[in-house]
């Protein structure tokens, strides 16, 4: 699987060195990282063609790992979300970005329904024992 992801451009190694024949590749912590995504992805249903694209942009962002960290710049990358065939990377700042569109900032914003739903309660609470009280 790795060569046919290598030869169709779907992973690049990050710092690919010398082709030697019967030596075995070597293999960067964020190389195995990328593979790793892949894999996840891959199981989880998505097509090679799918995430080339995508995976192609962001392999080549400048993002950072290794044991300790992975950053994006100052910020700490924290989520990749596949949906309907596009890949979204986010950071620590909760900025999103769109891999399928060249790393393009997207408008994005997260609901929390949890939280809502506690502050409904809590408000629906004080009424009740505002009427109560009456």
């Amino acid at each position: 699987m790795l060569d046919y992801l290598e030869r169709s451009g779907v992973f690049v190694r990050r710092a690919p060195g010398e082709k030697r024949r019967g030596k075995g590749r070597r293999y960067g912590f964020r190389d195995l990282l990328v593979l790793k995504v892949m894999s996840h992805l891959l199981s989880n249903g998505a097509s090679v063609q799918t995430l080339k694209k995508s995976l192609l942009e962001f392999q080549n962002e400048k993002w950072a790992t290794d044991r300790a960290s992975l950053s994006h710049g100052d910020d700490k990358i924290r989520y990749l979300t596949v949906s309907a065939g596009n890949l979204y990377f986010s950071d620590s700042s909760k900025n999103l970005y769109d891999m399928t569109k060249g790393g393009q900032m997207v408008f994005s914003f997260v609901i929390d329904l949890d939280h809502l739903h506690s502050e409904l309660c809590e408000a629906l609470d004080q009424r009740e024992f505002s009427f109560a009280a009456s």
